[in-house]
């Protein structure tokens, strides 16, 4: 087992570094001048000779990147210069939104999928088969941003139960933080519910057509123990790779829902940085959605050991 994580965990450092270069390069390495990119073709010769001088642009091309190494490992981000802020604070402050609300539509994504998974596949070939699949297939039509829209016409300028947009703050007001991302979780998580309810779906089906899952129905189990005990654990190993997946799809998607419902979250940190042309935030945004993601592989490599035993075995 340690054998079987540490080759994973190899895997992601390895993935870190190559992302790192691949970052590096298309920000300050391709041709163009960053600086020039930062402050518009409009800017002063004696500014963007400043500008190099302060973010290091006139050093060599290796001191550059062991500088921005050496302070992504001591959380040491450089400051913006279009917030005149630490971008460490800056992302911290954004993270404190985008990671509960990429939390809760999850949750929510998972708690609705499975079930209707589960059952699609018990009722196979019958009219709920045919409901759930048309749900799903309207899910992964509608762009998630149109159906924030709708959200907010509906229960916010309609009925009036959710607010339209804004986030108060989780000290000022947790409940009303958490009430405020209602509506941008459900938004988001509407195409991943139809994607992992079809996945569910497809696993369950073929594992219902397992020799041990006859032999449990021909002892006489209950069918709740056949789906949930028999069936389900089995059908939940392709269920969590594309949950892994879609998880670094929220967090990374984000970014035109936080737009929608103006949720001051690392998305709209992303759009704003680039109107500002704030290279060093992207850089480093970047690269934070890149951990997150190798972190939720981690995770999914985890909950392999623990839903399959076979990898165990193997190491």
């Amino acid at each position: 087992m340690l054998d079987f994580l540490s080759r994973r965990l190899a895997a992601a450092l390895v993935t870190l570094v190559l992302a790192t270069v691949v970052v590096f390069a298309v920000v300050e390495v391709l041709p163009g001048d960053p600086a020039l990119v930062m402050l518009g073709t409009d800017a002063r010769p004696d500014t963007l000779a400043a500008v190099r001088a302060q973010y290091g642009f006139d050093q060599p091309l290796t001191v550059r990147y062991l500088h921005w190494i050496g302070g992504l490992l001591s959380f040491d981000l450089g400051n913006s210069h279009a917030y005149g802020t630490s971008v460490a604070r800056l992302i911290g402050d954004r993270l404190a939104v985008t990671l509960p609300l990429g939390a809760l539509a999850l949750s929510w994504a998972l708690l609705v999928a499975i079930p209707l998974g589960v059952f699609a596949a018990w009722t196979h070939g019958t009219a709920g088969d045919w409901g759930v699949m048309g749900f799903t297939q309207i899910g992964i039509s509608i762009p998630n941003f149109w159906f924030g829209i709708v959200l907010v016409l509906a229960f916010a300028v309609t009925w009036r139960i959710f607010p339209a947009g804004g986030f108060p703050g989780w000290r000022q007001d947790p409940a009303g933080s958490i009430y405020a991302l209602v509506l941008p979780a459900l938004s988001l998580s509407l195409g991943e519910i139809a994607i992992l309810t079809r996945v569910t779906r497809s696993a369950m089906l073929d594992t219902l057509r397992e020799d041990y899952v006859r032999t449990a129905r021909a002892k006489g189990a209950p069918e709740s123990t056949v789906l949930f005990r028999h069936a389900l654990r089995n059908a939940l190993i392709p269920v969590t790779t594309v949950a892994g997946l879609i998880a670094g799809f929220l967090i990374a998607g984000a970014v035109i829902i936080e737009s929608v419902f103006r949720l001051p979250g690392v998305g709209q940190l992303v759009y704003d940085s680039i109107n500002n042309r704030d290279l060093i935030v992207i850089k480093n945004v970047v690269i934070l959605f890149t951990i997150l993601v190798l972190v939720v592989n981690l995770l999914v490599d985890l909950a392999y050991v623990v839903l399959d035993p076979r990898p165990r075995v193997a190491s």
